[in-house]
């Protein structure tokens, strides 16, 4: 059973040989245990509502995907093509309004996230500190020499007795969109975070509450560096056809007319896009892989930090019917929903209607607003919509967790005062005695000692 008040800080500050016992300590937290109770309540209600926000976040992002798919077919799109040269440098997709032309790239940096590591442990699962609350902040920013820019991203994050290990450090972390994971070596086990891409992506960490989380995590590009540098936080750069362009990604779009680019290694290389009734069938099958992906994303939600969310119920139950709703006109394309409403694609009968009538199969996926790609867009655009029930209960979330993590700070750290306090009344009565050191209040004052009272 896990509990706020530690007898390393409660009673650390006591002199030896007097009443700073393990019994006593043992004495003054099952006096606090009903109240203690409350601490572990809201850990409890903190956990749930924190699991629920990042699985929101993550079922936003997975619609935002694929709507970016949809988008890609719209128009042109599902019959033009783009050859790379140079695959291994970078490989190329059409998109809406896709022009035909060949560009010469030449790619000379990727874009990449900043990672920090800890000082090693010997167990990830052991404590850290004694165990007081600590509020940590990572900040998100631009670093320039020993310099620190702040981009106004901010992330807040609560260590208490509950979490205070390498373990609970990671899910908390991760709970607050941070990219963490426990990595193991020779030294043994630390804690390693990762920033977002690009040169903006840069953290600065400060911690305050337990001395040992602060030494554990504190970074500040500008001053004190606790953790260890790895991946700096860099954009992409490369040259378009002679153009400097940088990006704090990788994937790249709006430099070539309805095409993305996604970078995977420096060096020069030739795009080529043109229209080509190949690129039907393979548009078509990165359609279906994306909405199998996002059916896969939905049910693991489902069976995770989305349980029984009626958010999630209501993205999968309009999706699924959509494409149920048009199972006839995609069968036509060789492309079906199976009982698990995952789809299949016949290759065979999708290359013979591409081959009848390329226009024809085109059209049942982009049409002007019609085609099946072109309402999916327009589905996921109200799911994602600033009204919709997803953002709704995403902000109900995010008010909820800034709320109980307020709480619970507070609470803890009055139960630790209190502690403190009780051990250092206890201490002052046993050492002094005699009828002026009697508790104020007690009948006939004659208490030998703060737990006869507190009995």
């Amino acid at each position: 059973m896990a509990v706020p008040i530690n007898s390393n800080s409660v009673l650390g500050g006591l002199k030896s040989g007097n009443a700073a016992s393990a019994e006593m300590y043992g004495r003054v937290n099952k006096s606090l245990f009903a109240q203690n109770a409350g601490v572990q309540k809201l850990s409890a209600q903190l956990t749930r509502d924190q699991t629920r926000l990042s699985g929101l976040g993550q079922l936003q992002s997975a619609l935002a995907n694929f709507q970016s798919l949809t988008q890609s077919l719209s128009g042109a799109g599902l019959q033009t093509g783009a050859i790379s040269s140079s695959p291994n440098v970078l490989t190329a997709v059409t998109m809406t309004g896709a022009k035909s032309g060949t560009y010469a790239i030449d790619v000379q940096q990727l874009a990449q996230s900043q990672t920090l590591l800890t000082l090693p442990q010997k167990d990830k699962d052991a404590p850290i500190g004694n165990g007081l609350p600590s509020a940590i902040k990572v900040e998100f920013g631009t670093e320039s020499g020993s310099g620190f820019t702040p981009n106004g991203s901010v992330r807040s994050i609560n260590i208490d007795i509950g979490n205070n290990t390498l373990q609970g450090m990671a899910d908390a972390f991760k709970a607050a969109g941070i990219d963490a994971t426990i990595v193991k070596g020779s030294a043994g086990f630390a804690l390693q975070l990762k920033g977002p891409e690009g040169a903006a992506g840069s953290m600065r960490i400060s911690a305050g509450g337990d001395a040992a989380v602060e030494k554990l995590l504190a970074y500040n590009p500008a001053g004190l560096k606790n953790l260890t540098a790895g991946s700096t936080a860099q954009d992409a750069i490369l040259n378009i056809d002679g153009k400097r362009v940088t990006s704090s990604g990788n994937v790249i779009t709006g430099q070539i007319g309805g095409t993305a680019l996604a970078l995977t290694a420096k060096g020069a290389t030739k795009v080529v896009v043109a229209q080509e009734t190949g690129a039907i069938a393979k548009n078509i099958g990165n359609f279906v892989d994306g909405f199998n992906k996002l059916s896969s994303t939905l049910q693991g939600l489902q069976q995770g930090g989305l349980k029984s969310d009626p958010a999630l119920r209501q993205a999968q139950d309009q999706l699924t019917n959509m494409v149920r709703s048009n199972s006839e006109a995609l069968e036509k394309a060789g492309v079906s929903l199976d009982k698990n409403g995952t789809l299949k694609i016949d290759a065979k009968a999708l290359a013979s209607a591409v081959q009848a009538d390329p226009n024809a199969v085109s059209k049942l996926f982009t049409d002007g607003g019609k085609g099946i790609a072109d309402k999916l867009d327009t589905q996921l655009g109200q799911l994602l919509g600033a009204g919709s029930s997803i953002g709704k209960e995403k902000l109900t979330a995010e008010r909820s967790v800034s709320t109980l993590t307020g709480q619970k700070t507070a609470l803890t750290g009055a139960l630790n005062a209190q502690a403190s306090n009780l051990v250092a009344r206890y201490t002052e009565i046993s050492q002094g005695g005699g009828a002026n050191s009697a508790l104020p209040g007690l009948p006939g004052g004659g208490a030998r000692s703060l737990f006869d009272f507190m009995v």
